[in-house]
């Protein structure tokens, strides 16, 4: 199972659900990056985007690729920490204190049983990458049901 939560860590880094997020600073920050610190007063709108993070070259190799066994092992899971698609570290769990998506668990917990179902019934299947105005897409084209 580790395979799998990698994969399905690794399709919410390359195009996460939530890709903006925003908030008003609660106290004065300086918010860093690799190169520099900015200064955020309280009460400042913030506004992130995801794939900056989520895909930043200097954390994860090959950062454009899908790579399925990216956070498998101990050096994997180290990258979770990186993984910010519910507004926090994949590495973190919800709690009222960070407002990390509430629903963050089940959503993968369903995307993983969503994954192994498909594999688990059907031998093969053929898919179509695609574009939307809304990002990837991803269309199956051909079904071969499981033989036992």
């Amino acid at each position: 199972m580790p395979l799998m939560k990698s994969v399905v860590c690794e399709a919410f880094r390359i195009d996460p659900p939530v890709p903006l997020q925003f908030g008003r600073a609660k106290r004065d920050m300086v918010i860093e990056n690799h190169e520099n610190g900015f200064l955020v007063k309280k009460g400042e709108l913030l506004l992130g985007y995801q794939p900056f993070a989520t895909k930043d070259p200097k954390i994860f190799e090959r950062a454009e690729e899908f790579v399925a066994d990216r956070f498998v092992g101990d050096e994997g899971e180290k990258l979770l920490k990186h993984v910010l698609w519910s507004n926090g570290p994949e590495s973190q769990s919800p709690t009222v204190g960070n407002k990390q998506c509430a629903g963050k668990d089940f959503t993968t917990l369903i995307s993983r049983l969503l994954v192994v179902e498909l594999f688990f019934r059907y031998d093969s299947f053929e898919i179509q990458v695609g574009n939307s105005p809304l990002g990837p897409s991803i269309t199956l084209t051909s079904l071969k049901r499981s033989s036992f």
